[in-house]
């Protein structure tokens, strides 16, 4: 598969540069992808600003696969209209020719990627209920072309159920964990079972669990520093204006030593729920 690594592009929904209580956050943003040397450009005919979660998987330079948006948390009536329609997205880079579709009903944002090994929640069981569970994993070992594919638990409280907050590859041996020590025993005892089980090595990452809400009474992602963007040898690491901020900073420049790591105020971002990663798309042009 393509990995963060080898991109060297990045996407946004059109609404991150429209939205008020975004403005100064785009502005950073703007800077910081200037100052690196990152070009970009906006996706439009979106319905909200997580554009990883409904834009295709990249799986080689000139493929991509399509898989079904349409989760289980945007079926509410609360929700419902925040729904992206993925057939009527436009990209400066037209991709019907590159694009091949899969039946599954999969979230980008529950899709950690290296070259050849992939980490999901168990929500994917859920979003396909009635299909076996062999063969979901077979699909997704097929449409991506990976050997490995590891399963961990979704975290209890989090609506999406997706892997990007807890989890990123840093490669096809070594995975990058988040801690959720505020869980409750047994939940923790699962959590890092699945881990073990992957046989990858595992790396503890900075995470701080927050009681920070928004207006519609939903938890933030303040803290939620594993969702950062990495695009090349790019890093944009996610600041939430916390205590812990400088220290989260401190260890990704050790993990990502050999990579600019660029701090980013995304406090504002994390107040709609999401952070970097989830609002990025990034690809190999």
């Amino acid at each position: 598969m393509v990995t963060d690594r080898d991109t060297n592009f990045v996407y946004l929904s059109s609404l991150i540069k429209e939205r008020p209580g975004l403005r100064k956050f785009w502005q950073y943003l703007e800077k910081t992808l200037q100052k690196a040397g990152i070009r970009y450009d906006f996706i439009q005919n979106t319905n909200d600003l997580w554009c990883r979660d409904y834009m295709p998987v990249q799986v080689t330079k000139g493929s991509f696969i399509q898989f079904v948006f349409d989760p289980s948390y945007y079926k509410t009536k609360k929700h419902r209209h925040l729904r992206t329609d993925t057939k009527r997205i436009k990209t400066e880079v037209a991709l019907d020719e590159k694009l091949k579709h899969s039946a599954l009903l999969l979230d980008g944002g529950n899709l950690i990627r290296s070259r050849n090994t992939v980490v999901l929640t168990e929500r994917v069981f859920k979003e396909n209920k009635s299909v076996p569970k062999e063969v979901v994993l077979q699909e997704l070992r097929q449409v991506l072309q990976v050997e490995n594919v590891h399963l961990i638990p979704s975290l209890p409280y989090e609506t999406s159920g997706h892997a990007d907050g807890m989890v990123r590859l840093l490669d096809d041996n070594t995975l990058l964990v988040a801690g959720y020590h505020s869980e409750s025993p047994s939940w923790r005892a699962k959590y890092d079972r699945a881990h073990k089980n992957t046989g990858l090595q595992l790396i503890s990452f900075p995470g701080v669990t927050t009681d920070i809400k928004n207006e519609e009474g939903e938890f933030s992602a303040h803290g939620c520093y594993i969702n950062f963007a990495w695009i090349g040898d790019v890093i944009l690491f996610p600041q939430f204006d916390l205590a812990e901020d400088r220290e989260a900073l401190k260890e990704a420049k050790k993990i990502f030593s050999n990579h600019q790591v660029l701090p980013l105020p995304a406090a504002d971002l994390a107040m709609s729920c999401g952070v970097l990663n989830c609002a990025t798309w990034n690809v190999l042009v």
